[in-house]
C-alpha cells in the first residue's frame, strides 16, 4: 500500500515520523504546501480548493490511503472532502480527541490550534462532557516555519497563549495543529506542573491500514522552497530529505 499525507509545511512531518517508526507502507509520499503556508487564516473556501489540489496531486501519485496531516484542514472541510473522493481520507480532529480523553485525569482540557480551527469549536463539540479551553496561536506556524523556534518572539508567543491556560489548570494540552509539537519541550518547561500533551502522530496509528513494521520508501514534494524545507525537516525533525522534489 501506499499513503499519502500532506500539510501546510513542516508540521505534518511531526506525524509522519511517528508513521515511520511504527509501521510502515511500501511508500509513504509527503507532500509540504510551504508555497500557501499558513492555512490558519483562510476561509472555508480557500481551504477546500487547497486540500482538492493536495489530493489530487497524491492520488496522482496512486496513493491508497490520504492522511490529512493539518488540523485547519481537518476541522474545517474533512467531511467535505470525504464527500468529494472514494479514497480513505483520515484526519486529526478524532485521533486528538481519543487522545485527550484517555490522559486526562481532572477533566481540563486546553486546545491550541491556528485561528481558523478554533473558530469551529470542534474541540468543545467533540469534547462535550469536559471543561475545554481554546486558544487561537496564530504566530506559532509562522514562527517554527522561519526557524525561529528558540527565539524571544516564540517565548513571548508561548508565554501570552498558554497563561491563560495555566490558570485553568488544565492537565491535558491537545496540539491542533501539527506543528507545535515541535515546541512540546519548551511548551513542557512552561507548566510548572506535569501536563499530558497530545500530539496526533502518537494517536494516528489505529486509524491506519498497514500496521505490518518494516522500511518505507519516503518520497517528499513541496509547492515552496525545496533548500528550505529540507534544512527545516533536518534541523528540527532529524528527517534527511534527499529527495526533494517540487510538486
Amino acid at each position: 500500500m501506499i499513503l499519502g499525507l500532506f500539510d501546510s509545511g513542516l508540521g505534518g512531518l511531526t506525524v509522519l515520523k511517528e508513521i515511520i517508526n511504527k509501521c510502515a507502507y511500501e511508500k509513504i509520499i509527503y507532500l509540504g504546501d510551504t508555497k500557501r503556508l499558513p492555512y490558519g487564516e483562510k476561509s472555508k473556501e480557500e481551504l477546500l480548493d487547497i486540500a482538492k489540489d493536495n489530493i489530487d496531486f497524491l492520488i496522482s501519485k496512486n496513493v491508497d490511503e490520504i492522511v490529512v496531516a493539518c488540523g485547519t484542514v481537518s476541522s474545517n472541510v474533512l467531511e467535505d472532502l470525504k464527500k468529494i473522493y472514494d479514497i480513505k481520507i483520515i484526519g486529526i480532529i478524532d485521533v486528538l480527541c481519543k487522545g485527550a480523553i484517555k490522559e486526562t485525569k481532572n477533566n481540563k482540557i486546553g486546545v491550541i490550534a491556528t485561528s481558523s480551527t478554533i473558530s469551529t469549536h470542534i474541540f468543545k463539540d467533540k469534547l462535550d462532557n469536559y471543561e475545554v479551553y481554546e486558544m487561537a496561536c496564530p504566530l506559532f506556524t509562522p514562527l517554527i516555519e522561519k526557524g525561529m523556534i528558540d527565539s524571544k518572539e516564540m517565548d513571548e508567543a508561548i508565554d501570552s497563549y498558554l497563561k491563560p491556560l495555566k490558570e485553568k489548570e488544565i492537565d491535558t494540552l491537545i496540539f491542533g495543529c501539527t506543528h507545535y509539537p515541535l515546541l512540546k519541550e519548551k511548551i513542557k518547561k512552561y507548566f510548572d506542573y506535569p501536563i499530558n500533551l497530545i500530539n496526533a502522530g502518537e494517536y494516528i496509528l489505529d486509524e491506519l491500514e498497514n500496521k505490518e513494521i518494516k522500511n518505507s520508501l519516503l518520497e517528499f514534494y513541496t509547492s515552496g522552497n525545496e533548500k528550505e524545507f529540507e534544512e527545516n525537516s533536518k534541523r528540527f525533525l532529524d528527517i534527511d530529505i534527499d529527495a526533494m522534489k517540487k510538486e
